[in-house]
């Protein structure tokens, strides 16, 4: 989404391994600063076109004419007295001309110290007497600080004043090569009694590309001028590089408080792991932003720079496919798991970039991975373009929302590269055209992009709250209605039982519960009670219980094995079970018990031992047996479903069956509260029958 694309990776893969190869260059660090310098040849005076004339200096003055260039190994160019009269002149702007390569540089390379080539420009200045302090301000595009893009500044640069080496100010002024390039003033020191400055600028020689010394001055103007003044010049830079930024950083909060609604979107609504991938992927993006601004202010080295910012990308864009797959709910086909199970050679990018240099075969090593990175991103584009645009078709709105960000950063990522040549062959700094300046904030195009998938995900937030809110609704009516058929279904009034005492109590977990109990008075003067509790909640329990309800009221059966039996073949076939305890109450005081794998009752405090048998609805042409007890009167029976012994605390312990005995002469409503104050997590059903005496019950 937004920047983390296929073409983004490669554009930037692209320019970290060329950073990389300049700084592995055997010459990239100039050790030629320390070599004996060859015997200087006598002073000759430059040629008057190639002198500029900076005697009534006042205000800072633009060196752009007048350059001699020449391509030598010899370190004796950054010196004054150096005869550079055979060398070219160039214009100090934009695109110049190649320069012819001396023939009679010496060969080196059977020399285990030699000098490579390097291009170096120099200038003649003439200085007014008694002059100031001057300083040089070398000022890059402000385009160049802001992100990784095609347009290069090249190799550092190092400066000297009449055959001084100058250090400039700012972050690592000795180690500036290895860092992105940026503005930066070097103060010349020189003697108010020199009234001549001869300025040699050195880099190495790289022949051609956006790299090459062609272009040095394509991406550099050098003012000359009192330090003060050329302070303000740079601190004016400063701030235009900060507008530069602004967009980027702004996206780094949103994106930041984004992640965190993400994540708590995630928690409070269980089930959409897509959430969480996405606030992964957005959280992700945050220190993308962070790294590059660090690395494009000459903060963090080429190497730490292309190596973090390349491995945050490649995070970025799995974390993306994840979201993908749980987003669409795709089916687990090979192509997805070949991604994901190839993608941990996407974590050995930073390790292999950041030990690049130290033998062949970490060359190796990152020559692999990167080959091999190149081709999971290859087949990531295909995955997430080709499934973005076959459920866009499918008329997947939230596919299409998707889709609009990433074709927009495919075109903030092609025009440059399409583009970017056009300010080449003008002279003039590239300036993109989609670029819309906002006040002094310019709002490039690959920030739309970003500012679009921002949009296009709360756009694709607030609509599935909206569906989801609304199948909620439904959801809720239709508990709603389950619980009001429920209600009627499971007696809420105490029933008439001669010579008995019945208490229950009912506590569904839920809206609607998967528990159910049946009392009713027989002709021949007993009680029939049925405790049943079906596997589940919610919903599909209540439709269960309805079913089951509904057959025992159309049966006529009263034999607590045969109800059973009957029960069990009205269930076969359904996705749950179910387990029954049915009990008899004869008149005097006989009871008969048949159980469907339910909790054992009590009687007054003492477990009652059942045979075991199998749930309803998990075989058919199943038998239960009986089991005959007697109540005198005043004994009771205790009858309860699990959800009373699975009753957990916090700190996970169970209610349990010690607790249950110890209870088992306590009321039905005593026991169900201690359950549920204990940690409620099941529905609780509870049911005590008291056997009266003979005057109690006329």
């Amino acid at each position: 989404m937004r920047r983390v694309s296929f073409w983004a990776i490669a554009v930037f893969t692209l320019a970290a391994v060329q950073s990389i190869a300049l700084q592995t260059h055997p010459r990239a660090r100039f050790p030629g600063f320390g070599h004996p310098r060859k015997a200087e040849a006598p002073p000759k005076a430059a040629p008057e076109s190639s002198v500029i004339d900076a005697s009534s200096l006042g205000s800072p003055i633009v060196l752009d004419k007048g350059w001699r260039v020449g391509i030598t190994s010899d370190p004796a160019a950054a010196n004054s007295a150096f005869d550079d009269s055979g060398w070219a002149i160039r214009d100090g702007k934009g695109t110049i001309a190649d320069v012819t390569e001396p023939t009679d540089e010496p060969d080196h390379s059977d020399h285990p110290d030699r000098e490579d080539k390097y291009a170096w420009f120099r200038l003649h200045v003439k200085l007014a007497p008694n002059h100031g302090p001057i300083a040089l301000l070398i000022e890059l595009p402000v385009t160049q600080s802001t992100a990784p893009n095609l347009t290069n500044t090249g190799p550092g640069a190092d400066v000297f004043a009449n055959g001084k080496l100058i250090l400039p100010e700012g972050p690592h002024p000795s180690d500036s090569f290895n860092y992105q390039q940026i503005s930066r003033l070097y103060n010349l020191n020189i003697p108010a009694s020199e009234t001549s400055l001869t300025l040699a600028v050195r880099t190495l020689y790289i022949p051609f590309g956006l790299s090459g010394y062609t272009n040095f001055f394509y991406n550099r103007t050098f003012r000359l001028g009192n330090p003060d003044d050329l302070d303000q010049t740079l601190e004016l830079w400063s701030v235009r590089t900060l507008f530069e930024r602004l967009p980027r950083l702004v996206i780094a909060i949103l994106l930041l408080f984004l992640s965190v609604f993400l994540v708590t979107l995630y928690f409070t609504q269980r089930g959409h792991p897509e959430y969480l991938w996405l606030a992964l992927h957005e959280l992700v993006q945050v220190p993308i932003g962070i790294i590059d601004q660090a690395g494009s202010s000459a903060r963090l080295d080429y190497i730490w720079y292309g190596a973090l910012y390349l491995q945050l990308l490649f995070i970025s864009a799995y974390l993306y496919f994840e979201f993908l797959v749980a987003f669409l709910a795709l089916k687990r086909r090979w192509y997805i798991k070949l991604l994901r199970y190839s993608s941990p050679i996407l974590a050995f990018i930073a390790p292999t970039v950041l030990l690049v240099g130290h033998n062949k075969i970490i060359a190796v090593a990152l020559f692999i991975v990167f080959v091999c990175a190149i081709l999971w991103m290859i087949g990531w584009a295909i995955f997430v373009f080709l499934t973005l645009i076959v459920a866009t078709i499918k008329r997947n709105f939230e596919a299409g929302l998707l889709l609009i960000p990433l074709v927009l950063t495919m075109v903030g990522i092609a025009e440059p590269i399409l583009t970017g040549g056009w300010g080449e062959f003008g002279g003039g700094s590239y300036k993109s055209p989609l670029t819309i300046q906002a006040g002094p904030i310019p709002i490039h195009f690959a920030a739309i992009a970003d500012f679009t998938g921002l949009l296009a995900i709360i756009v694709i937030i607030f609509v599935r709250f909206l569906r989801i809110h609304h199948e909620q609704e439904r959801a809720s009516g239709e508990l709603a209605a389950a619980r009001s058929v429920q209600e009627l279904m499971i007696p809420r009034e105490k029933v008439e039982t001669p010579g008995y005492e019945v208490d229950s109590v009912y506590n569904p977990a839920n809206e609607v519960g998967g528990d159910f109990f049946h009392v009713e008075p027989t002709s021949d003067g007993g009680l029939l009670v049925i405790l049943g509790d079906v596997a589940g909640h919610g919903l599909q329990a209540a439709m269960n219980v309805s079913m089951l309800m509904g057959a025992l009221r159309r049966s006529e059966e009263k034999r607590p094995a045969r109800i059973l039996e009957s029960l069990n073949r009205v269930l076969i076939g359904s996705d749950s079970f179910t387990t029954c305890q049915v009990a008899w109450f004869g008149p005097d005081g006989e009871v008969i018990v048949a159980n469907a794998g339910h909790l054992p009752p009590y009687l007054n405090t003492q477990e009652v031992r059942l045979p075991g048998g199998l749930p309803l609805g998990v075989l058919g042409d199943v038998t239960y047996d009986e089991v005959r007890l007697y109540l005198h009167p005043g004994d009771r029976l205790l009858m309860m479903s699990d959800g009373v012994v699975e009753a957990r605390h916090g700190s996970g312990e169970l209610f349990g069956f010690d607790r249950v005995h110890n209870l088992s002469n306590q009321s039905a409503f005593y026991i169900a509260d201690a359950a549920k104050a204990f940690g409620q997590e099941d529905d609780i059903t509870v049911l005590t029958i008291r056997r009266l005496t003979k005057a109690m019950a006329a």
